[in-house]
């Protein structure tokens, strides 16, 4: 029996060694994070397209310094920045504040980027860029750490183990890894750390329950992030858009209802539901009911795979190739920018944000371009009162004439010139969905005003 007694003691003191050592790594590469990693507020100050006025804190981390331009620059969710007009500010551990800005959202992926000067006082010394790993050789049971802000306690970590590197979360697009690490909000935006190399192989983004959270894989993202730092993606990115909306149906209702064999990789079918009239899809001659079996001859695995694939194809032609009840059919469409017309301008009038309908609208609400859109509505405003709401509008009445809206500029010309106590109806609504709202403002600061957007320039 002795043998086994100095046997099991040898195990002991070699898993407290390993314990150690463990110990060691981990304080070694949260420390390492904390050079790297800062905390964002956002103050969203014009909601615009689906944002909505109010403040945000969230967590992100450096990606690259420019020195000789003076610029650190940062990852972080969308979702962190939204897509109004914000104020952006961070901060390193023990440190004040310091002003940055963000420039760049992603149309697919919920994913931004900031940056900030590097002349501003409270920059530290020892400010270091993060080390991006490899996320596609990530295996499940793997230890990962997760670092942020979590509940709005500052520069904290916690560690756990990839549960999945094919799992996505319902409302999630792109490749992600799923972890047992808490992710809790505060800390979007922050690093997922692979905890043997101290590498980030991902950004923390979601969680949809105990244990269960979400973080982007940082593959996909690499080729973003030096494309937003050399100035090669506009503020809003690039994604294409053929004119209608999909939605998935599994393969199985695809054979049965719709006479497609799909092949054998795809795991759900897109199915177009929904036609913008008088675009791309529309003008082809593409139906509601076809079946989406190969984009440039690849067959789309999924919606969020799906989604993927148009990120490339933005102002580009295509092929694409639909099963109409089993018969093959293609089209050949220009796929147009829908993150390309995100609104340059806004009208302020009664304390209402109102914006031109973009693509991206339009795809929202399944209306065609002839219209605004009412972005926001403040509290305690005139237009409030009156219990305006935010959603398109298709004609106004001022001083008894009716003015239909044909584009964003015949908005400006109806209600340009509206007085302090002169009404304004607003027709509010799809072709089928209409409501008429009164409103009348009475402070001078509500007055109608034209405004240029330039933070997306």
């Amino acid at each position: 029996m002795k043998p086994v007694i100095h046997l099991c003691r040898v195990i002991v003191i070699f898993l407290i060694a390993v314990g150690v050592v463990s110990a060691a790594n981990s304080a070694q590469v949260f420390a390492e994070a904390e050079k790297y990693s800062v905390r964002v507020y956002v103050t969203t100050t014009v909601a615009l397209e689906s944002s909505q006025r109010g403040s945000y804190q969230g967590s992100g981390f450096i990606v690259y310094l420019d020195r000789e331009a003076g610029y650190a620059y940062a990852a972080t969710c969308e979702h962190v920045i939204g897509d109004g007009m914000c104020n952006v500010q961070i901060s390193f551990k023990d440190g004040e504040r310091i002003q940055a800005e963000p420039i760049y959202i992603d149309p697919v992926y919920d994913f931004g980027m900031i940056r900030f000067r590097l002349d501003e006082p409270g920059i530290p010394l020892d400010i270091a860029v993060a080390r991006l790993g490899d996320s596609d050789k990530l295996k499940i049971g793997e230890r990962v750490g997760t670092f942020g802000h979590p509940s709005g306690i500052e520069f904290s970590g916690t560690e756990g183990i990839v549960s999945s590197t094919t799992n996505t979360p319902t409302a999630g697009t792109g490749k992600f890894i799923q972890t047992d690490a808490p992710i809790n909000p505060g800390n979007s935006g922050g690093p997922l750390i692979l905890m043997k190399n101290g590498s980030v192989i991902g950004i923390n983004a979601a969680t949809t329950g105990e244990g269960i959270g979400w973080s982007l894989a940082i593959n996909q993202l690499k080729q973003i992030i030096e494309d937003v730092i050399t100035e090669e993606l506009p503020y809003g990115g690039h994604v294409g858009w053929m004119g209608f909306d999909v939605e998935e149906i599994t393969p199985a209702r695809a054979e049965e209802s719709f006479k497609t064999k799909m092949p054998e990789h795809v795991r759900k079918a897109i199915i177009i539901r929904t036609l913008a009239p008088d675009n791309a899809g529309d003008k082809a001659g593409v139906k509601s009911g076809d079946i989406v079996f190969a984009i440039n001859g690849k067959a789309p695995v999924d919606e969020a795979d799906y989604a993927v694939m148009m990120k490339g194809l933005a102002d580009k032609t295509c092929t694409l190739t639909v099963s109409r009840f089993g018969e093959k059919i293609d089209f050949e469409l220009l796929a147009a920018d829908r993150a390309a017309d995100r609104p340059k301008e806004y009208i302020s009038v009664a304390g209402m944000i109102v914006q031109p309908m973009s693509r991206f609208l339009q795809y929202w609400y399944d209306m065609d371009s002839n219209a605004v859109y009412v972005a926001d509505v403040e509290e305690e405003s005139a237009a409030a009162s009156w219990n305006a709401y935010a959603g398109p509008v298709r004609a106004v009445a001022v001083r008894g004439v009716y003015h239909e809206i044909t584009s964003f500029d015949a908005f400006w010309e109806a209600v340009k010139d509206l007085e302090a106590g002169e009404p304004m109806e607003l027709f509010y609504g799809l072709d089928r969905i209409r409501s008429i709202i009164k409103v009348v403002y009475y402070d001078e600061s509500e007055a109608p005003q034209r405004h240029e957007v330039t933070q997306w320039e």
